[in-house]
This record gives C-alpha cells, sequence and structure tokens, in this order.
C-alpha cells in the first residue's frame, strides 16, 4: 500500500482515514487492518514497563486558549552544526500547535520567541482578557525571571509540571514523539535551515492534514474552528 510507505508510523486507523480523506476511496477498517497484516505493515505498539497513574496525565481544558503546554526537546541538525533545540507550545484544547521555534541554543530567549508566536496567533486582541494558563517543566528557560516577567506582562498564569513527572505535561510531550518517530528519526537533517523547513511542513500537515484521536479525529484545526463556529451561534443567540 502506496500510503503505508508514505506514512510508514501510521496505524490502520489512520491509514483508513488517509485513504478516505486523501485519495477519496471508500474503504472498510476491517480491510485495511487485513491487508496491513497480510502484508507485514502493521505498526507494533509501544510496551512500557511500568504504568503512571492516568489522572497525572489529565489536562481539563473545555475551550481553546484555555491551557497550553509548552517543552523543549533536542533535534538533530546535522554533523556541523549538532543538536538543535526545538520549542513547542500545544493547545490542550484541540491539540494545535500554537508556537514553535527551531535553534541551536537551548536559551530563555527561544523559549519566549515560541510563546510570543503562540500569544500572536491565537490571541491577537490581547492575552489578558483569555485567562490563559501555560503548563511547563522545571527547565531553567521556562523558570527564568525573564520568562516570568514575559508572562506576567501578558497576564498568563503559569504552572509547573512536578519534578519526574513528565505526565503532567503529557499533551506536548506526545507530539513530540510524534513528531520524532514520523518526520525528525526517518530524515537526516544537514542544517538547522533543511531541519526548519522540514519540520514547519510537518507541523502544518499535522495541524490541518492528520486526524487526531484525543479530539475525536478531525484535525486540530478543524476542531479549533469547531469551537469558533459554536462561540459564534452561541453569541447570536444571546
Amino acid at each position: 500500500m502506496l500510503a503505508c510507505g508514505e506514512k510508514v508510523a501510521y496505524g490502520y486507523r489512520r491509514i483508513t482515514w488517509w485513504l478516505r480523506r486523501k485519495e477519496g476511496l471508500s474503504v472498510n477498517r476491517k480491510r485495511v487492518l487485513r491487508v496491513m497484516r497480510e502484508r507485514g505493515l502493521l505498526v507494533r505498539s509501544r510496551r512500557l514497563r511500568a504504568r503512571r497513574r492516568k489522572e497525572w496525565g489529565r489536562v481539563e481544558a473545555s475551550r481553546p486558549n484555555e491551557i497550553w503546554q509548552a517543552d523543549m526537546t533536542k533535534v538533530w541538525a546535522g554533523p556541523s552544526l549538532g543538536w538543535a533545540y526545538l520549542v513547542s507550545v500545544i493547545d490542550c484544547c484541540t491539540r494545535e500547535i500554537v508556537g514553535w521555534h527551531l535553534s541551536q541554543r537551548c536559551r530563555t530567549e527561544d523559549a519566549l520567541v515560541a510563546l510570543e508566536q503562540a500569544v500572536l496567533q491565537r490571541l491577537p486582541q490581547g492575552s489578558r482578557e483569555a485567562h490563559l494558563t501555560l503548563t511547563t517543566d522545571n527547565g531553567t528557560q521556562f523558570t527564568s525571571s525573564r520568562f516570568l516577567e514575559t508572562l506576567a506582562r501578558l497576564g498568563v498564569t503559569h504552572r509547573r509540571t512536578a519534578y519526574h513527572h513528565p505526565e503532567g505535561n503529557s499533551y506536548i510531550e506526545r507530539f513530540h514523539r510524534s513528531l520524532k518517530e514520523e518526520e525528525v528519526w526517518a530524515a537526516e537533517y544537514r542544517s538547522l535551515e533543511e531541519g526548519r523547513d522540514s519540520i514547519v511542513r510537518w507541523i502544518t500537515e499535522y495541524n490541518h492534514d492528520r486526524p487526531h484521536g484525543g479530539v475525536e479525529n478531525p484535525t486540530p484545526h478543524e476542531a479549533f474552528l469547531a469551537f469558533a463556529v459554536d462561540l459564534k451561534s452561541e453569541a447570536l443567540n444571546v
């Protein structure tokens, strides 16, 4: 199946969705499962050695721009540069990536670039009235005085995860895992610019063309648009 060769990290449910949406094929999910099993194309699920309490990773976001999560991860950018550092910001309600920045260093200003990009994209009218909470780990970029002062100026509440419990930042951690499995580990970037170009292309697909089980299978951006339509309808009915 060509779709499996193009989307090597997709399971049979996402392959079915892809064939229906992108190829216009009316296919049954059970048939896709059978064909992928026969051809050895099924993706093996990871088995974790220990189970964490599910409530640690549970986030109750009832609307967009209520709770965001931010985190940093390393990306190999070729032998001439070595490691680069990606900071991403996700909306916990829609699972949409609202800001990101890939840089050569992991400084406070790099984290602020991703945050300010998210605020400008999602809250162009101002962030103080949004009652937004940003969850991060306890990395120095997110606990520096400059970062905290910026959050205070924007009117954003800062919440930190407990030490040694990444489940508190589960949505952005899961996004980074998907990014690495489906894009970064399958590519061999030769420069920071090449990494940026490839990652922005993948994030655009993630937001606009990739079904997300966490929002019942529309894309993250479609989930955001659905909330916007609902809010507009509520305003007209008031």
